[in-house]
C-alpha cells in the first residue's frame, strides 16, 4: 500500500504581498482580503506576522497601533450607525404623533 502524501497548497509571493499589502496598508480585514484572494485567514495572518518581524521594530509597533485604531474606528462606526437608524426612527414616529 502506499501513501499519498499531503500536498499543501502553496501560494505565490506576489499573491502573499499583495495580502498584506491590502490588510496593512489598505485597511481591509483578514477576512475580506482572504474572502477577495481565496485564501484561508490563518495564511494571511501568518504572512502578515512574518513580515512584520522582518520590519524595523518601531515601523512594525506603528503598523499595530494604526491597526488598533482602525479596528477601534471601525466599530465606533458600526455604533454610531445603528444611533443613527434609532434616531430616524424616532423622528419618524413622533412626525406622525404631531399630525
Amino acid at each position: 500500500m502506499t501513501q499519498k502524501s499531503k500536498t499543501k497548497r502553496g501560494y505565490p509571493q506576489e499573491l502573499r504581498d499583495k495580502a498584506v499589502k491590502l490588510v496593512a496598508e489598505c485597511g481591509y480585514t483578514i477576512e475580506q482580503v482572504a474572502e477577495k484572494l481565496n485564501c484561508s485567514k490563518e495564511s494571511i495572518r501568518r504572512w502578515k506576522h512574518s513580515q512584520q518581524k522582518k520590519l524595523d521594530p518601531v515601523i512594525a509597533a506603528r503598523m499595530e497601533l494604526e491597526e488598533d485604531e482602525t479596528k477601534r474606528l471601525r466599530k465606533e462606526n458600526l455604533r454610531l450607525q445603528m444611533e443613527n437608524e434609532i434616531l430616524k426612527k424616532a423622528t419618524a414616529y413622533f412626525a406622525r404623533e404631531s399630525m
